[in-house]
């Protein structure tokens, strides 16, 4: 990807710092790099544009802390297709909070999508954490998987030992959209200083289509921004 795209690219060059200048804006980089720009977009998760902008707009760094965020992950385990002793005809589970399970749901990934396991194996996902339970992001990964299993057992059945298993967290990875969200994010747009842009899962949508385009939406913001400021330049010139 990085080889197809054009432009001045860094890659893991965390921003440590965000301050204005008079035409714009000069962000510090965890190495002591400093990049200056006439326009910003912050691409990150809530809470960490909330520290950037704190010095220069508060009231938008109060509103991007109130954007509550959990953590989550899964545990994929694949098996014999002859020990799971259930037919997976169908694209999983979601389970409700009603049962009191300690998972949320199972994805039958075999199922749901091509080549995702040999023939004669299965692959299941099992989702875990959020607001649901979040008690089980605290759990090491022997007393997850042990948890997940027993699960797996009383759901469905499945007493066999998996062949693989691989476990993925995301902490505090997801953003949660609370009663009163978009009027929370517009006043968080109406309060960023000039030239800076918001983009992301946060804000108007969670899915990777939506975050797709909200990004194309924030770069032509930016875009729009420096073209009638460049504008406004030439005029000023001009007169």
């Amino acid at each position: 990807l990085l080889a197809e795209l054009t432009g001045d690219l860094r890659l893991n060059a965390p921003v440590a710092g965000l301050d204005r200048e008079r035409e714009g804006y000069r962000l510090t980089l965890a190495n002591g790099e400093q990049i200056s720009a006439r326009s910003v977009i912050l691409a990150v998760p809530a809470y960490r544009a909330a520290t950037l902008l704190r010095p220069h707009a508060p009231e938008a760094a109060t509103g991007l802390d109130e954007i509550r965020y959990v953590s989550t992950g899964t545990v994929s385990l694949a098996f014999r297709a002859d020990e799971i002793g259930h037919p997976l005809n169908g694209f999983g589970i979601v389970i409700p909070r009603s049962e009191k399970r300690r998972i949320n749901a199972i994805t039958w990934t075999s199922t749901k999508f091509d080549n995702r396991a040999p023939a004669d194996h299965r692959l299941l996902r099992v989702f875990f954490g959020g607001s649901r339970t979040p008690e089980m992001m605290a759990l090491d990964d022997d007393e997850l998987l042990a948890t997940v299993r027993r699960e797996l057992r009383e759901i469905m059945g499945i007493t066999a030992e998996p062949v693989l298993h691989r476990i993925y967290r995301w902490i505090n990875g997801n953003p949660q959209y609370d009663v009163g969200h978009l009027e929370r994010v517009a006043r968080i747009e109406a309060a960023l200083p000039p030239a800076l842009f918001l983009t992301g899962s946060p804000y108007r949508g969670i899915g990777v289509p939506d975050c797709v385009r909200q990004g194309g939406e924030a770069a032509a913001q930016a875009i729009d921004h420096l073209k009638e400021n460049q504008g406004a330049m030439e005029a000023g010139l001009r007169v």
